[in-house]
């Protein structure tokens, strides 16, 4: 059952994981929407409904860091949904979903984002 109330679009950007205030790990996303963001991780050992941040790197919002607990989890990645944001945090959101650039350009092309997903030692 379908539980999101805003849409989803594909959309690969870098990002990284932070556990405890600490960066953990590293990874794309592949879909995002006002309410979370679908990443691929690997195997990772997240569990369900463990507090994480995940920074944006490779979007053009480089340093956003936003609240996320972890939903599910598959082979093809972790569903991360955002926990307690800004009304500042949800307008860049807002921003980055729905502004013509990105419908132009995917942040997929730039050369800067990663493929798959990698521990931060």
């Amino acid at each position: 059952m379908e539980h999101r109330c805003s849409v989803r679009k594909p959309y690969e950007f870098q990002l990284l994981i932070y556990k405890n205030g600490l960066p953990v790990q590293s990874s794309v996303s592949r879909n995002l929407g006002l309410g979370g963001v679908f990443i691929k991780a690997g195997t990772s050992a997240w569990r369900k409904n463990e507090c994480l941040e995940v920074e944006f790197l490779g979007c053009g919002k480089a340093g956003m860091r936003l609240p996320a607990v972890v939903v599910h989890q598959s082979a093809r990645g972790v569903g991360l949904m955002f926990d307690g944001i800004s009304s500042e945090q949800r307008r860049e959101l807002r921003v980055m979903l729905f502004s013509t650039e990105h419908d132009r350009e995917s942040p997929a092309t730039d050369n800067s984002v990663v493929s798959g997903s990698r521990a931060v030692a």
